[in-house]
């Protein structure tokens, strides 16, 4: 298999029995398939193509979407060994390194990491070229466009400290003498990043800022400014400028606990925040408002592990749940609890550990469909499902 094949569609079409909602799957087979990590645009903004992850050919590689046709295109061919997004996915998986690569719309280029190196090919043409050479250095965080496409930002460590550090936390595991919530962060604290960016007109690389402890998530909160996960010694999110400078954590913990995940949107950033209370966990969901650097929360009962859905309009509320069942919600009216309900669009399957397990879900540009990971036969799937009479009902935040 190399770049520019193409393959037949995998497409069936479905009515959920539950629900009555009509679901798409547009990928099957053994073998895991997903969307580029969620934070961050899969679909070109026309709506038509779609890029994904496969582990079809045995290597992890991104591929395209034809959304009308459902026809696949292969759009990378890297031969990296462990190429797994370690920190929270699997490790030893082999290909391009996986939940790290990023959709530039603007260029319809998808930038990807093979080895010590930054690669794109352009989705149309596939057209592949190196971008970037980065010695002795890895990339170890997901990445993220500048709006105007721009800049591509990124999270890379010394290569040969952050392997060893990764081979002692594997061995810990396997050992039984590791524990997530005593011992990540303090793993986090000794393993050094530092967030660049890449200008996509020269190619000219620059430090952002460098750090002495890892970050998961870089990506851009407008085209000057950066927003992160995680603070040093916890979870929540931060922001920094392009030049290194206004570096602020944005809604600290507080009695309400700290911020998982977010996501940008066009009427501020949506999030949820979690409180744990011995083995109970609270979960609040809250919107911030860039413009006057507030925030406002309401807490949801019955939540387990939570991933905020991206509608890049800010307009539709919906989560993927996964507590004593796993399923996709709309949130309507939470900020009235005379009129406060959960809606059921898809009940999931329960799942493995890793990210590409989860549904992680998202709106499409169309604003007709969410879409979103689903096991199937013990294989992640690219699915998505019709929405496009809840998206505007205005009964959300």
């Amino acid at each position: 298999m190399a770049i520019g094949d193409v393959f037949p569609a995998e497409r069936k079409t479905f009515t959920d029995p539950e629900t009555g909602r009509g679901v798409t799957r547009f990928t099957s087979g053994r073998a895991n398939n997903y969307p580029l990590y969620y934070f961050i645009p899969s679909h070109t903004s026309d709506g038509k193509n779609m890029v994904f992850h496969s582990e079809r050919s045995g290597w992890v590689q991104l591929y395209r979407l034809d959304l009308e046709t459902g026809e696949i295109a292969q759009l990378t061919e890297g031969r990296t060994r462990d190429s797994g997004w370690a920190i929270w996915c699997e490790y030893h998986l082999r290909g391009i390194y996986n939940h790290l690569s990023a959709l530039n719309d603007v260029r319809r280029e998808v930038y990807y990491f093979q080895g010590e190196e930054v690669r794109c090919t352009q989705i149309d043409t596939f057209e592949n070229r190196g971008v970037y050479e980065m010695p002795g250095r890895i990339s170890v965080g997901q990445t993220g466009f500048s709006p105007d496409g721009r800049y591509f930002a990124f999270v890379h460590a010394d290569r040969e400290l952050f392997m060893g550090a990764m081979a002692d936390r594997e061995a810990l595991i396997h050992m039984g003498q590791w524990s997530w919530g005593k011992d990540h962060n303090a793993w986090r604290n000794n393993v050094p990043t530092t967030i660049g960016v890449l200008d996509t007109e020269t190619g000219a690389y620059r430090d952002v800022i460098a750090l002495d402890y890892h970050v998961h998530h870089v990506f851009f909160r407008d085209n000057n400014r950066l927003l992160v996960n995680h603070p040093k010694n916890d979870s929540g999110m931060w922001t920094v400028n392009l030049d290194g400078t206004g570096v602020r954590v944005l809604r600290p913990r507080d009695e309400q606990g700290t911020i998982c995940h977010q996501v940008v949107t066009a009427r501020g950033i949506y999030y949820e925040a979690n409180l744990w209370e011995g083995e109970k966990r609270h979960v609040w969901f809250g919107r911030y408002d860039s413009g006057t650097d507030t925030h406002e929360e309401v807490q949801v009962p019955g939540m387990g592990y939570v991933h905020t859905g991206f509608d890049p309009a800010g307009q539709f509320l919906f989560y993927e749940n996964m507590g004593e069942t796993h399923e996709l919600l709309s949130v309507h009216f939470p900020r009235d609890p005379k009129r406060f309900r959960l809606n059921v669009l898809r009940h999931l399957p329960s799942i493995p550990f890793g990210q590409r397990y989860h549904a992680h879900p998202f709106l499409d540009p169309e604003r007709k469909r969410v879409f979103y990971t689903e096991v199937v036969d013990g294989f992640s799937q690219v699915c998505a499902v019709d929405v496009e009479d809840l998206v505007d009902l205005g009964e959300y935040w």
